[in-house]
Formats: C-alpha cells, sequence, structure tokens
C-alpha cells in the first residue's frame, strides 16, 4: 500500500492519549491516525479531548492557539 507523509499539530494531552492507545495496541502512533481517519470523520473522538469551552465548536483556531501558546 502507498502512504503519504503528512505533519499534524495536536495539543500536547491528545498526542499522550494517542501515544497511549497506540502502545495499548501494539502498534505506531501512525497506524491509530490512521485508523481513526479511515472510519471517517463522524466517528472521531473529538468530545472530551479539549477541556475547553462549550462553544469549542465555533471557536476551535482560537482555543488551539491558546493551548499551543
Amino acid at each position: 500500500m502507498a502512504t503519504v507523509r503528512r505533519t499534524i499539530s495536536l495539543p500536547p494531552a491528545v498526542a499522550e492519549r494517542l501515544d497511549r492507545e497506540a502502545e495499548r495496541r501494539g502498534v505506531s502512533f501512525s497506524a491509530v491516525i490512521a485508523e481513526l481517519a479511515a472510519d471517517g470523520p463522524a466517528v472521531l473522538p473529538y468530545t472530551g479531548l479539549i477541556d475547553d469551552d462549550e462553544d469549542l465548536s465555533h471557536k476551535v483556531e482560537e482555543v488551539l492557539a491558546r493551548l499551543a501558546g
């Protein structure tokens, strides 16, 4: 299977959660991301990844910038 390399930026808590999931499954971080992406956006576990504003979906860029800063 051909692959495409991408660079993504994640809040540290999200990256740690995905690292733990990859370790639990005994697969790579990339394999976890690929599986989640293959399932489609509707099933990605957005809720609870970032504990912040109730209006997060409308201000996601602002919140991510604040978390990265």
